[in-house]
């Protein structure tokens, strides 16, 4: 919005709002039109007759410099001087050294819990069964060359049999 005078020589309510605001430049031609135009200058009143009323209703609906005061310090005394809340102050801690508990936990699963278990695979009669290394490595070449999982052979053995039976039939 500029502070010119429109095309018939009046100012826009824009150009009067800008002034209302005292945002339009202060010069001596805009005040002299408004005090020479008997139509802006009656704009212009109105404009601020309107606000002067809408300042005069919102004084009573402010709050008052005290109590805004008063906020103010108890924003900054509780800023100052914290509660003392336990469970914030030792939360971090306490979630670290479960954390840790946790990953010494995981990370050495052969702890007192396990210790009383023998290790390995045992037999039908209760003992430990040892394998020597060869066999152990020919049991994993075995298994890495079997193209289907372990899993798999059991769900296989029943659909042979059912399809053997059907094969009976005919």
């Amino acid at each position: 919005m500029n502070s010119k005078p429109n095309q018939e020589g009046h100012w826009s309510e824009g150009d009067l709002l800008l002034k209302l605001y005292v945002l339009a430049p202060e010069d001596g031609a805009s005040d002299a039109h408004l005090s020479s135009c008997h139509e802006c200058s009656v704009r212009w009143e109105a404009l601020r007759a309107a606000r002067a009323e809408v300042l005069l209703e919102s004084t009573g609906q402010l709050i008052s410099e005290p109590r805004l005061l008063a906020q103010r310090k108890a924003v900054w005394a509780r800023i100052d001087h914290p509660g003392k809340f336990l469970f914030s102050k030792w939360a971090p801690v306490a979630a670290t050294a479960m954390m840790l508990v946790t990953g010494l936990v995981l990370l050495n699963p052969g702890s007192a819990q396990w210790a009383g278990r023998q290790s390995g695979p045992q037999t039908s009669s209760g003992s430990t069964a040892q394998i020597s290394d060869a066999q152990l490595f020919s049991d994993l070449s075995t298994m890495a060359a079997s193209s289907t999982p372990q899993a798999v052979e059991p769900i296989r053995g029943l659909f042979e049999s059912s399809s053997s039976k059907e094969e009976g039939s005919f």
